[in-house]
């Protein structure tokens, strides 16, 4: 799990979705990142348990699975390692 906060692009991601289910396609325009690369970054996070995923016929959506106990977290990592611009 701490892998997975170590990443300033997967910590943007998980920023974006906490509060909010988003597919990779609004991801991918959120982070201005590859379609490849946002889900491969969203599958680390998912790998990690940090979100889940749920399919609609061929989108696949990401919220957090637990936004409350992230959030906090994610206060925590980003003292250590800011996000650059937003």
């Amino acid at each position: 799990m701490f892998a997975a906060l170590s990443d300033p692009t997967r910590l943007k991601l998980l920023r974006y979705v906490l509060r909010e289910e988003h597919c990779v396609s609004r991801c991918t325009e959120h982070v201005g990142l590859s379609q490849g690369a946002v889900s491969k970054q969203l599958a680390a996070l998912a790998d990690s348990g940090l979100v889940v995923r749920r399919r609609v016929s061929r989108r696949i959506y990401y919220r957090v699975a637990e936004p409350d106990v992230l959030e906090r977290m994610l206060a925590d990592a980003e003292s250590f390692l800011p996000l650059r611009s937003e």
